[in-house]
C-alpha cells in the first residue's frame, strides 16, 4: 500500500513538473544581447538629410557638429554673397535631399520653429525631384498646383506637430527628395528691405504613420 502511495506521489509531482515546463513557468532568467549603435553625421542617419554643399553645409566643430545647416549669409565662406538680392525673387534648386536609410516605409515632411510674417509672404521650401509618393491638398478648383509640392510655406499651412495643409512625402527604404528654396523678397512692411532678418529652425520630421492634413487650400 506504501509502495503504490509512493507511485501515485511521484506520478503527481510529474505532472506538476510537466505542467510547469508546458507553460512556460520560470522565476530567474538572465542573457547578455549586443547592443551596436553610434552616432553619424546626417547623411548617414537613419533618415538621411544631405546638402549640396554650398547653401547646405555640415557643421564641422562644437555641440552641433555633423548636423546640416542651411546659410544664405555671409557667415557661408561658399560664396561672396552676403544674403538675398531685396524686392526680389530667387530659388535655389537640390538644397538638400532627405533619404529613407531605415528598413521600414516613412511618412516625411517638414516643421518650422520662428516662422514669422516675412516667411509666410516671402518664403517656401518645395519638393523638386523624388522616387517616392507625393501627397498634397488640391486647390479649391480641384487642380493640381505647383504650390501643392510645397512643404513649407505659411503658418496655417504648414504642419504642427504632424497637422496642416501641406504636401508629404512617402519614401519606402532607399527613396528620397530633393528640396528646392524659392524666396520672394518683394514684400510691404520692409519684411523684404536691407537687414531683414528670415532666420529660422526647420524640422524634419518622418514618421511611419502619415501625419493629418485638414481640408483643401488655394496654394496660389
Amino acid at each position: 500500500m506504501r509502495r503504490k502511495s509512493l507511485v501515485v506521489l511521484s506520478l503527481l509531482l510529474l505532472a506538476a513538473l510537466m505542467a510547469g515546463i508546458g507553460t512556460g513557468a520560470i522565476d530567474v532568467f538572465s542573457a547578455n544581447r549586443a547592443a551596436a549603435m553610434k552616432v553619424v553625421n546626417d547623411a548617414e542617419g537613419i533618415i538621411g538629410i544631405a546638402g549640396d554643399g554650398l547653401y547646405a553645409v555640415e557643421v564641422t566643430s562644437g555641440r552641433e557638429r555633423g548636423t546640416l545647416k542651411l546659410d544664405f549669409t555671409e557667415l557661408n565662406e561658399n560664396f561672396a554673397g552676403k544674403g538675398f538680392n531685396p524686392q526680389a525673387k530667387s530659388e535655389f534648386h537640390d538644397v538638400f535631399t532627405i533619404t529613407n536609410q531605415s528598413a521600414k516605409t516613412v511618412y516625411v515632411w517638414l516643421e518650422a520653429e520662428g516662422w514669422d510674417s516675412q516667411h509666410n509672404a516671402g518664403l517656401a521650401y518645395r519638393i523638386n525631384e523624388t522616387d517616392g509618393v507625393i501627397t498634397f491638398v488640391d486647390d479649391w478648383y480641384g487642380k493640381t498646383q505647383p504650390g501643392g509640392r510645397n512643404l513649407l510655406s505659411s503658418t496655417g499651412m504648414n504642419f504642427v506637430d504632424g497637422v496642416g495643409k501641406n504636401a508629404y512625402v512617402e519614401l519606402d527604404p532607399g527613396e528620397s527628395f530633393t528640396v528646392n528654396i524659392v524666396v520672394n523678397t518683394n514684400l510691404a512692411n520692409g519684411y523684404g528691405s536691407p537687414g531683414s532678418k528670415w532666420d529660422h529652425t526647420v524640422k524634419v520630421k518622418a514618421n511611419t504613420e502619415a501625419p493629418t492634413q485638414t481640408g483643401q487650400y488655394n496654394p496660389k
